[in-house]
């Protein structure tokens, strides 16, 4: 799953930034992209939100330090999701 989620992600951020090329892993980090700052953050955090139907707490997109926290945050979203 987090594989997909990687794909998704990655395919958000480069619509986002207007990158063609891009490839992340869970270890990239927004000083790693070119063009990837807070206001570019609050944008993709949004279309992230919209296309996986959730949502992220403020204490939780601040304590995100790169790709592969996202993604599990994002995981773990969409499994409670489905045992709910």
């Amino acid at each position: 799953m987090q594989d997909q989620i990687l794909q998704q992600v990655t395919e958000i951020i480069a619509d986002t930034l207007g990158l063609d090329d891009l490839t992340l892993t869970p270890a990239t980090t927004a000083a790693d992209v070119e063009g990837w700052d807070s206001l570019a953050n609050v944008l993709i955090l949004v279309a992230i939100e919209k296309r996986f139907r959730i949502r992220f707490r403020t204490g939780e997109i601040a304590a995100m330090k790169n790709v592969g926290e996202l993604i599990d945050r994002i995981e773990r979203q969409l499994s409670g999701r489905q045992t709910a």
